[in-house]
């Protein structure tokens, strides 16, 4: 079998910079309980090193958000996740004298500005109940949720003219998809694509890719949105078969032996190291072209 790693592979900038910084904020405060507020990014194999020095991760809802917040102590360190979050959260902190970092995506943060500085209602398409969906909701008043898995409600927006932005690790024909729906609707709507350089080209290589390849393997976290938008457009082109892989053991439940021609994608959280162990073992396994 020839096997082939697809570029840009691993982690994106956004997610090596979260990673270096909670690194360097363990190496800064030993004894000290570091608490990561959600998942930092969403791939348990980046995360168990983190985990293995002793960060805790804290998961909330928005119901339980501001009583787990108060709860932590003066002495502890609370990490905002890459994904984003409701400013109150830290206004929570500095009340009450708890030191913390935040490691929200530059593109990510950008996005937040974008909505706060517009003085317009805001439509902002994403999956409900995601981290970066929830941040943006919460950024400001009239920012409405159009959600990938539902139709719209337009009787809730009071002007055609709107801020039509997404959730930065959407794939990018299913916003095509839905800014034409909203355009069709709202004739004066502001569009502003927002998909991350990172996720784009992998999503556009998977699209268009050579059909030498008969098999695809999509390797990432199955929370990681991105990842999921990978396997998702990968599925749709029928000249190759495409599978989900998370860890190596998800390996020994395939038979790959008929393949002669394997792309490997990751998703913007994946470790490299994953990534070249699923490699050597596909080698070890199917022989070496």
């Amino acid at each position: 079998m020839k096997i082939e790693i697809i570029e840009p592979s691993s982690y994106c900038f956004g997610v090596k910079r979260a990673i270096d910084l909670v690194n360097k904020i363990c190496e800064e405060n030993k004894g000290k309980d570091i608490y990561l507020f959600g998942e930092l990014i969403h791939n348990k194999t980046a995360m168990k090193p983190l985990i293995d020095k002793g960060v805790k991760v804290v998961n909330f809802t928005k119901n339980t958000a501001e009583s787990i917040l108060n709860s932590f102590k003066r002495d502890d360190i609370v990490v905002f996740s890459a994904h984003g979050h409701d400013k109150k959260y830290e206004e929570i902190l500095i009340k009450n004298g708890v030191t913390f970092f935040d490691a929200t995506c530059p593109i990510v943060q950008l996005n937040l500005k974008r909505i706060i500085d517009s003085k317009l209602d805001v439509i902002f398409v994403g999956k409900e109940g995601h981290p970066e969906t929830m941040a943006s909701l919460a950024a400001k008043e009239n920012v409405y949720l159009y959600d990938i898995k539902k139709p719209f409600d337009y009787t809730k927006v009071k002007s055609e003219e709107v801020l039509v932005t997404n959730q930065t690790t959407l794939s990018f024909l299913e916003v095509e998809n839905i800014f034409d729906d909203i355009k069709n609707h709202l004739k004066s709507a502001h569009i502003s694509d927002e998909i991350c350089n990172a996720s784009r080209v992998r999503q556009e290589k998977v699209a268009s890719l050579d059909e030498k390849y008969d098999l695809v393997l999509i390797i990432g976290d199955k929370n990681s949105s991105n990842t999921t938008k990978l396997y998702e457009i990968s599925l749709k082109n029928k000249a190759h078969e495409t599978y989900f892989i998370s860890t190596i053991e998800d390996l020994n439940n395939l038979d790959l032996s008929k393949y002669k021609n394997c792309a490997l994608f990751s998703g913007t959280s994946c470790p490299k190291t994953l990534i070249y162990d699923i490699k050597e073992t596909l080698e070890e396994r199917y022989g070496k072209i």
